[in-house]
């Protein structure tokens, strides 16, 4: 295990959950752990310094023995599935729109909460009474320190002296939720503008075509659709598609981005740049500014409803940027102090809560599990009452 400090790191779901955890780990070290093959891969590959971190296992109860083993003192997760072992840090991994926030009571079983911003909060402070608000600490977005640094070292996708034009959808809902109540695909545009986003935008433009990390063998037919309509318009040079763990690169390179209901919309905000929405379910959803919509941020651009706004929304915005005081004022109140220094501030908070727990027993760690393991239990069990 690398580094001085006993931390462990939880990644269950997205490889994208990766660059919220990297510039911890790049300081403190510890050891990354995860259940799911492709993630485990996709990062020993990726990031071949992780050698003897990274750790694939099969269930949370062995990932508890490494961490027993390793006397680890801080598990750091970036969603909510908690494994009980040591004290919690939630560092959260976007300051999306969608409800999650306002549906997973565990958040109240941290030890500490790091929040992106102010938006976080509110929502937070309008769904849950906090007996222990102390926990919570606003300290910004380490994510994209690089971006508003202007350290990322990237090397462009394409130099042919086109706009670059970054479609970046959400990942499309798996089995029956409420949030296929819309549409068959959920909050992505994916299915229903991947297809004529590349007709509108490839003659014209480059086009960035970046795919949320969550991505399912059960939708592959979409991902060859793709392909293929690339292919059939020649559009190979002017059209990349991309699956990564970071997106902020692509922000970088891109002039425009094109979303729909996902955390990457606040995110590109610090670009500073203009951002279109395809509705995924046009029959549906209109901008809203009520802030607890899954369409606030629609606030801070055109909205594309039929294939024939795609082109005119694109050449229009380019030239002029009407959506700037708005988009910047959702930006602010997203995220604490874009300047730059999130990480360090991050950093400071984790260390204090280490260095408070770091000389405790593993007697007093597993009291402390096991508290927190019987609140969960009864947390679960009140919510079946209630449904029942």
């Amino acid at each position: 295990m690398s580094g001085s400090y006993k931390i462990a790191y939880w990644l269950r779901t997205d490889i994208q959950h990766f660059a919220h955890i990297r510039p911890i780990y790049d300081n403190l070290g510890g050891i990354i752990l995860t259940k799911n093959p492709a993630i485990y891969n996709y990062l020993r590959e990726k990031f071949p310094y992780l050698t003897g971190d990274l750790l694939l296992v099969k269930n949370s109860t062995e990932a508890k023995k490494h961490m027993n083993r390793l006397d680890i003192k801080l598990v750091v997760y970036t969603g909510f599935q908690m494994i009980f072992w040591g004290h919690s840090v939630q560092v959260f991994h976007g300051a999306s729109d969608k409800h999650y926030l306002l549906k997973h009571k565990r958040i109240l079983l941290y030890d500490l909460l790091l929040l992106p911003g102010q938006k976080h909060m509110d929502k937070i402070l309008g769904s849950y009474k906090l007996k222990h608000p102390e926990r919570f600490k606003i300290v910004g977005y380490p994510k994209f320190d690089k971006l508003v640094n202007g350290s990322i070292t990237a090397s462009p996708l394409f130099n042919n002296g086109k706009p670059v034009i970054l479609y970046a959808p959400t990942w499309i809902t798996e089995g029956s939720t409420s949030r296929l109540k819309f549409s068959s695909h959920g909050e992505s545009s994916l299915p229903l503008w991947g297809e004529r986003i590349i007709r509108a935008v490839a003659p014209h433009y480059n086009l960035i075509i970046k795919y949320h990390s969550r991505i399912y063998d059960i939708h592959k037919d979409i991902y060859k659709s793709i392909e293929r309509c690339i292919a059939d318009l020649g559009a190979e040079d002017t059209v990349k598609v991309i699956l990564d763990s970071d997106i902020t690169q692509y922000m970088n390179q891109a002039d425009l981005m094109i979303s729909d209901i996902s955390a990457v919309c606040y995110e590109w905000f610090h670009t500073n740049r203009p951002i279109l929405f395809a509705n995924p379910a046009p029959d549906h959803y209109k901008p809203s500014t009520d802030g607890l919509s899954n369409t606030y941020a629609w606030q801070a651009g055109d909205v594309l409803y039929k294939e024939e706004d795609i082109f005119p929304a694109v050449r229009n915005n380019l030239a002029s940027d009407n959506h700037k005081p708005i988009r910047n004022k959702l930006l602010n109140h997203s995220f604490y102090k874009p300047d730059g220094n999130a990480t360090a501030r991050q950093l400071s908070e984790i260390v204090k809560l280490y260095e408070q727990v770091e000389k405790y027993s593993k007697a007093r760690m597993v009291l402390h599990n096991i508290a927190v393991f019987i609140r969960d239990s009864i947390r679960h069990a009140v919510k079946k009452m209630h449904k029942d």
